[in-house]
């Protein structure tokens, strides 16, 4: 079998019906694409096919498993070029079908566009983007699963009786664990998988029949039929199964082992062409070089290279031998040939034929490929990351100070640091800061995910020529001449606003505006851009509702006077950016003096603000001339008509459930959250309820604020207020580096 079959031409047999026997000829293969391993190359043949693909119309509906399979290559390549406009159409197939799975809710094929919905979530954290996968899960997984997976009955209906439901339905257990950090997912995956593992794996040949139709059948050569494409959802399911299980949890070794009982199997049939055909241990009678199977099984290679599973000696030159048959496959304009049609059985295929499973496949192969580039241009250092809290920590910022940095990695410099996650396999987000500007970075900031308790190994990277692609940076902090002084900031979540000099002249004080957003990208710059008729109405990505007036807006700062009367402060007066992300943005607003009793106060005033959070950091100190005896710094929030109670209050943090906006566009969520230094309590007076920072002026103080928009971001505020909880927690309990 380590001979390379020949491909047969099948038009004569075809047109006569298939009377005539097969003749042989050279296996087909184009050049459209070169197949070198170089990231040029990688490039350019996915986008291409990536490309083919979303302009070419499916047959199939978006939540079939058809479609779905595709999606998760979609996700890869998203990440292997970072270009918006693969986001975007995943972002609007999971939209279109409002983040639902399919209508069969026990087969697992309908499980299978629960990972899309939920790679959205893991990473946006919209409420909607879980919820119906979470409830459609819960019910599949609460049902006695006590039957035989022998294939009557339709049992596919109920049970994971067929090898490919491996890779549709428990990978998308495991998501649903990193995404809420609920242990119950990752029982019932290893429950069910294992069942259906014991029933359908052939120790003897290392591999997976199809279903139990397919026991004891035999193909000509008399070898058992064990289907390519069937096997390599198992081999890929495998890989996003360990991506989103913790590296302890303890069946992790069973999968593993089961991997590379797998990979052994799949290096030894592989033909010298770099493929497999149809049927893996028969390849002469499908003589074609079927490419969903070869697919998935180069992915699964370089997937167990890039993470440690696999000996790069071993596998690296199967890997390149596939994918150079894989590129051979792709037609000039991005279709991908020789992708064996629906069906559940070794077929013949033709270099015509193209199915958006095998694209799924490729694309996630390209992936792993391009990542392995990145590696092995690097010089890398490992990291532990603990998470000290009981719940899940989603999109978490950290900070390594770099000093740690260059200790653990002497190569790293500003220009080639990278940061990539072990266990989920991406390369995250990074922000060099230098606050000083002198050259020497201070910190280096990264994201991660990380669930309960969990203790999650990162890889410190100083990348070479190839390095990782992201989507743009989504954080902006910039002064607004062209809208009366406006300074503007916004992060992937929600947008503020804060008045400047040229609206001082209208009476405006230095109260803070809130943008709501129904989008994960930015629309500052946009909005401003269309102007207030475009974004005092819901537009599609949000809209300004909220109104400021004369008072502190969103957690504005002002002052109790001697007397207990609040005094607001002006508009700002300088700004200055240090911050502009892709995590982390940083700026100062300076006030002009105001008078509050006896004193006049100077406020200077350092707004941080981090990726993937609702809240802004206020650090805030003070000049004071005169008087200042029984003056209070206080943190705000507006409020309206009689309605002058918190909506939800603890020592800890103070909401305002704003119904400002129209009705159908639902509420605002207003917070400020204390540091552990301020005063316990609030006090409602003058439309504002207030948070008394400090007993004086004496000293900075500190607090966090934000808002959260009922239509996308939280239900109610009891949901906001147990958000509120956990970052507060987080605040005082921070991830730690190792």
């Amino acid at each position: 079998m380590s001979k390379a079959p020949t491909l047969y031409s099948l038009s004569l047999a075809a047109m006569l019906g298939g009377s005539l026997s097969l003749q042989a000829e050279k296996p087909a293969e184009l050049d459209a694409f070169s197949p070198d391993v170089n990231a040029e190359s990688i490039l350019k043949v996915s986008n291409a096919v990536a490309d083919w693909q979303l302009a070419n119309p499916h047959r199939y509906k978006d939540w079939e498993w058809t479609e779905a399979a595709l999606w998760t290559g979609m996700m890869a390549h998203s990440q292997t070029t970072g270009d918006s406009k693969y986001f975007e159409a995943m972002r609007t197939v999971s939209k279109n079908l409002n983040y639902t799975l399919g209508p069969r809710p026990g087969h697992a094929d309908d499980h299978c566009v629960g990972q899309l919905h939920l790679w959205h979530y893991l990473r946006d954290e919209i409420p909607a983007q879980l919820e119906t996968t979470r409830r459609g899960m819960d019910d599949y997984i609460a049902q006695p699963h006590d039957e035989s997976l022998e294939w009557v009955n339709h049992i596919h209906m109920r049970e994971w009786s067929w090898c490919d439901a491996l890779y549709m339905s428990p990978p998308t257990l495991a998501m649903l664990h990193a995404a809420t950090g609920d242990e119950k997912y990752l029982e019932s995956m290893d429950k069910l998988y294992w069942k259906t593992t014991d029933y359908l794996f052939d120790k003897k040949d290392d591999l997976f029949w199809r279903d139990s139709k397919y026991f004891g059948k035999k193909e000509k050569n008399g070898e058992s039929v064990y289907w390519s494409r069937g096997n390599g959802w198992v081999f890929a399911g495998l890989c996003h199964i360990l991506q989103h299980m913790p590296e302890d949890h303890a069946s992790r070794p069973k999968y593993v082992e089961l991997y590379k009982k797998m990979a052994a199997k799949l290096k030894s049939i592989q033909l010298e062409d770099g493929s497999w055909h149809a049927s893996l241990l028969d390849p002469d009678s499908f003589p074609s070089p079927e490419t969903s199977g070869t697919a998935f099984f180069a992915y699964g290679f370089l997937w167990g290279i890039n993470n440690g599973i696999l000996p790069e000696s071993e596998y690296k030159q199967a890997s390149f031998k596939a994918w150079d048959r894989l590129v051979k496959n792709v037609h000039a304009d991005g279709k991908l040939g020789f992708i064996q049609p629906v069906g559940e059985d070794p077929r013949q295929v033709t270099i015509d034929q193209t199915e958006v499973y095998g694209v799924g496949g490729f694309l996630q192969c390209a992936h792993e490929l391009h990542k392995y580039l990145v590696l092995s241009g690097s010089k890398t250092a490992e990291l532990k990351v603990t998470n000290p809290s009981d719940f899940v920590r989603l999109n978490e910022v950290i900070s390594l100070d770099w000093k740690v940095a260059k200790q653990k990695l002497p190569e790293i410099t500003a220009e080639n640091a990278a940061v990539r996650d072990a266990v989920r396999g991406y390369f995250v987000p990074t922000q060099i800061v230098d606050e000083n500007q002198d050259g020497t970075p201070e910190a280096l900031l990264f994201q991660v995910d990380l669930t309960p308790n969990e203790k999650r190994s990162v890889q410190l990277c100083a990348v070479g020529k190839v390095k990782p692609s992201f989507q743009p940076n989504q954080l902006t902090a910039r002064f607004v001449p062209e809208r009366k002084d406006d300074f503007a900031w916004e992060n992937d979540r929600i947008a503020f606003r804060a008045y400047g000099p040229a609206l001082a002249k209208e009476g405006s004080r230095g109260g803070i505006d809130v943008w709501t957003k129904s989008v994960r990208t930015p629309v500052v710059n946009e909005w401003y851009k269309k102007g207030e008729e475009h974004y005092h109405t819901d537009n599609g990505t949000g809209l300004d509702g909220y109104k400021v007036g004369p008072g502190l807006g969103c957690g504005g700062l002002g002052y109790l006077d001697p007397a207990g009367k609040l005094v607001v402060s002006p508009v700002y007066a300088k700004y200055k950016v240090l911050e502009t992300g892709p995590l982390r943005l940083k700026f100062q607003l300076s006030y002009d003096p105001v008078e509050v009793g006896q004193a006049k106060v100077q406020e200077t005033r350092t707004f941080t603000m981090l990726a993937g959070q609702h809240a802004f950091k206020v650090e805030s100190t003070f000049k004071v001339e005169g008087d200042a005896k029984g003056i209070k710094p206080v943190a705000g929030l507006s409020t309206r008509g009689k309605k002058t109670r918190p909506s939800e209050y603890s020592g800890l943090y103070t909401i305002y459930w704003d119904p400002v906006m129209a009705k159908e566009h639902g509420h605002i969520g207003t917070f400020v959250i204390n540091n552990d230094d301020a005063l316990n309590g609030y006090k409602s007076q003058q439309s504002h309820l207030l948070k008394v920072l400090a007993a004086d002026l004496s000293k900075p103080v500190t607090y966090h604020a934000g808002a959260a928009w009922e239509k996308v971001d939280v239900p109610g505020p009891r949901t906001l207020g147990r958000k509120l909880a956990y970052l507060h927690h987080g605040l005082n309990h921070p991830v730690t580096v190792e």
